[in-house]
């Protein structure tokens, strides 16, 4: 994931779910942001870079795979559609966002070089005859520091730990000086040619937005409709299984016929499905009741109706 310093914090762990992404962007664009937003989420980190009102950059990390551009930010939408992130964002210098640039989308120049096999002195001194804009990585396999450059000259340090650009270059010197360390060298366009690039401009976002909210609602609606259908497949299978269970309360009271009579009292009333209506229900025990008159005792058929209630009762009750 990425390792960023926090700047000065506009907002931050809002719940990714209740941004409308184009609006926010919209209104750092009109506020002539300079910073950048981090969407965190379970498996994903997107990170999107403004400069003066532009965005620069966008970049999404997903279960170990880089994206850029469009299809970083097509996919930051999936992932706020799909809720459980968290946004902060951060506002930085122009020098800083550009450093940051290097980071992310920058030309690497080395890139795992043992520190210990390389001239630092002299690589340092390359660096500044360059006049490099961009970030050296030093770096072990749990700790990172990082040396932010402009026009050769460096702007500051930063490390695991901190929370924001360091004047003092200690800590850098200790992971530098760890068994193992390596270190990495990036470079990108000065900050004044990153304003020429606004993916604003180029990328759609409002119609990205809604075109995958729209896919959203479409699919939850469907997931919606096939758990209702499962629902009323497993609801008829339970009101029939208490309808055959009804029947053999009948048979055992009133012998076949009383079959015969439970069929003809939930026809009369709309089928199997009245059971889960208590009005109807009632009608329903009342015409056995009086089906049953030549069939059995009023004894029996006290008992008969009192066991198909408690046995309606149960098998509907939520």
């Amino acid at each position: 994931m990425f390792l960023l310093p926090k700047g000065n914090p506009l907002y931050e762990n809002i719940a990714a779910a209740k941004v409308k992404l184009p609006e926010m962007l919209d209104k750092l664009k009109g506020s002539s942001f300079t910073g950048y937003l981090k969407f965190t989420f379970p498996t994903a980190l997107a990170v999107l870079f403004f400069e003066a009102g532009k965005l620069i950059s966008a970049m999404l990390e997903q279960e170990g795979k880089k994206s850029s551009g469009f299809e970083a930010i097509a996919g930051l939408c999936n992932l706020v559609f799909g809720g459980g992130g968290s946004l902060s964002v951060y506002k930085l210098s122009k020098d800083l966002t550009m450093c940051l640039h290097a980071m992310i989308h920058g030309d690497v120049l080395y890139q795992g070089q043992e520190l210990k096999l390389i001239d630092i002195k002299g690589l340092l001194e390359k660096l500044k005859a360059q006049r490099l804009n961009g970030c050296l990585r030093i770096y072990t396999d749990d700790r990172t520091a990082l040396i932010f450059y402009k026009d050769g000259a460096p702007l500051g340090f930063f490390h695991d730990g901190s929370t924001d650009i360091e004047t003092s270059a200690s800590e850098s010197q200790k992971i530098a000086g760890l068994p193992g360390a390596k270190i990495d060298v990036l470079s990108t366009k000065s900050a004044d040619e990153l304003m020429h690039y606004d993916l604003m401009e180029m990328v759609n976002i409002g119609k990205l937005w809604e075109s995958t909210g729209s896919r959203f609602a479409t699919e939850r609606d469907q997931i919606r409709r096939e758990a209702e259908a499962v629902d009323r497949k497993q609801s008829d299978e339970k009101l029939k299984e208490l309808e055959d269970d009804l029947k053999e309360v009948a048979v055992a009271y009133m012998g076949r016929m009383g079959a015969s009579l439970v069929d003809k009292e939930l026809g009369d009333r709309g089928g199997r499905a009245i059971l889960r209506d208590a009005s109807l229900v009632t009608e329903f025990l009342a015409g056995m009741e009086r089906g049953s008159k030549m069939l059995t005792s009023i004894s029996k058929t006290r008992e008969m109706l009192e066991t198909m209630k408690n046995e309606i009762a149960e098998r509907t009750k939520d």
